[in-house]
């Protein structure tokens, strides 16, 4: 595989040159970003950066997503992907099976790349490594005053910014939808651990950004039956949430993958 990543990228270059002799003008960078562009069609993947935290009193991990023709001038909005219990920085930029056969990992810089192209809005993706924590206490603080702050200071930030999740990462994209509604634009949550006792965390419906819920009909890990009262709860509360359930999936890496166009688009739509 080594082997024809070097032919296929010396290809790339030979093209480049051969595009360059021809249009002196050419500006270096210019080249540069179109042999980027060559090499990375989905996208970059910078992968297991490193934080370390006075929060939580260790190094951290964390996943950026770069979308394609990324042009470190221009300014992007900010898709913070949160992964679910038992997973890591590395869940939704995988693209496997498991040794049963099924879906492992979410693919996330295909369907993504895949989005742009398709017009979507070019956005900065990142996956933070949340262990175990459900996105509570010390990793909370490490996430919003350390780790939002060194992303979006190193690269050009528009000042908007939106949250999704799976699972436990679904519970924390409702949480933080909640605690701090004026930090994002939109909050889609994939199979949430959620319950209705969340919706005390409502006090001003008016300042929450959108929210949208989707989960799996057959879904046992977090069930409809805990889902439903907290959406129930919301629009007591006077929340505009839309909820939208698919019948034949559950607790399940297809049904997620499935979910990320939609949060794409979501999270599009609010960074316009």
């Amino acid at each position: 595989m080594k082997k024809y990543l070097i032919i296929f990228a010396a290809l790339a270059l030979g093209v480049l040159t051969l595009s360059a002799c021809g249009n002196k003008e050419k500006p270096a960078e210019q080249e540069e970003q179109d042999l980027l562009d060559l090499l990375y069609p989905n996208g970059r993947e910078l992968k297991d950066l490193e934080l370390t935290s006075k929060y939580m009193k260790q190094t951290m991990k964390y996943n950026i997503w770069l979308p394609p023709k990324f042009d470190a001038n221009k300014e992007y909005p900010i898709l913070y992907l949160l992964h679910g219990a038992g997973d890591d920085n590395n869940a939704w930029l995988a693209d496997g099976k498991n040794a049963f056969g099924g879906v492992q990992g979410g693919s996330a810089a295909q369907i993504a790349a895949k989005y742009v192209k398709a017009n979507g809005v070019p956005m900065i993706i990142v996956m933070p490594d949340a262990q175990m924590t459900f996105y509570m206490g010390d990793f909370e603080n490490y996430m919003h005053e350390e780790l939002m702050s060194k992303v979006e200071s190193e690269y050009k930030f528009s000042g908007k910014r939106a949250v999704a999740g799976l699972s436990m990462g679904g519970y924390g994209t409702l949480y933080y939808a909640l605690k701090y509604p004026q930090k994002f634009s939109y909050a889609y949550a994939m199979s949430p651990a959620a319950d209705a006792n969340m919706a005390y965390m409502v006090s001003d419906p008016g300042i929450l950004p959108g929210i949208t819920v989707e989960t799996g009909e057959a879904d046992t890990t977090t069930p409809m039956a805990n889902i439903t009262p907290f959406v129930d709860a919301m629009k007591e509360k006077g929340v505009n949430i839309e909820y939208i359930t698919v019948p034949g999936y559950g607790h399940q890496w297809e049904f997620w993958r499935a979910c990320l166009p939609h949060a794409l688009q979501k999270a599009g739509e609010s960074f316009k």
